[in-house]
C-alpha cells in the first residue's frame, strides 16, 4: 500500500513569487524519483497564499530518500521564513467501504 500525504502551506504574501518558483523546481526534481508516484503542487483558488502538495509515495524508504536529496535541502533553505504558520501535514488513511 502506498503512502498518501497532503501538505498545506500558508505563504507570506511578500515571498509568494519566489516560493511558488521553489515549489515548481522541487516538483520537477521530485517527480523523477523512483519512489515518488505523485508529487503535485496546487495553489488554492479561494486563498491565494495557500499552496497544497498532494503526494503519493511507494513506501517510507522513498520518503526518507527524498528528504536527503540535495534539491530538497535547497528547497527548504529557499523557503525558510516564507510561511506564516507551520506546514500542516496530513498522512492519509483510507476509510474502508
Amino acid at each position: 500500500m502506498t503512502i498518501q500525504i497532503v501538505v498545506t502551506f500558508d505563504l507570506v504574501p511578500e515571498r509568494l513569487a519566489p516560493t511558488l518558483a521553489a515549489f515548481q523546481e522541487l516538483a520537477r526534481h521530485t517527480r523523477r524519483e523512483e519512489g515518488a508516484l505523485r508529487f503535485d503542487v496546487f495553489r488554492s483558488e479561494a486563498e491565494e497564499h495557500t499552496v497544497v502538495l498532494v503526494e503519493d509515495w511507494a513506501d517510507q524508504e522513498a520518503i526518507d530518500l527524498h528528504m536527503k536529496q540535495e534539491y530538497t535541502r535547497a528547497f527548504l533553505a529557499a523557503v525558510d521564513g516564507a510561511f506564516r504558520t507551520p506546514a500542516r501535514v496530513h498522512r492519509l488513511a483510507e476509510i474502508g467501504g
